[in-house]
């Protein structure tokens, strides 16, 4: 499944209000099992994309609207409009409460 993933509060989590993050627990899992690209306005995007060897990245705001199955996002209400996807979720979690 082609996923597009986003980075802040979705992929690195926050449980300190920003001050600290840290990867999702199943972060890898998704990576692995999934094709996932990076959709984000992560500045960082590209060494994510590196760090993390997903299959690419698109930084968010450009005028590109990406293909894929699925949207995670936490702000997917937001972002919806800039993709084509068939559905979106919020979190990692709820992806893997529905396909897993």
């Amino acid at each position: 499944m082609k996923i597009l993933l986003d980075i802040d509060d979705t992929a690195l989590i926050s449980k300190d209000r920003g001050k600290t993050y840290q990867e999702h627990p199943r972060l890898h899992e998704l990576i692995s099992k999934h094709t996932v690209i990076l959709f984000s306005g992560n500045p960082d995007v590209e060494i994510y994309h590196h760090k993390w060897n997903t299959k690419g990245y698109i930084p968010k705001g450009g005028f590109e609207f990406p293909i894929a199955d699925v949207l995670i996002d936490n702000n997917d209400d937001l972002h919806i409009i800039e993709v084509v996807v068939k559905e979106s979720f919020q979190s990692i979690d709820a992806f893997f409460k529905k396909y897993h």
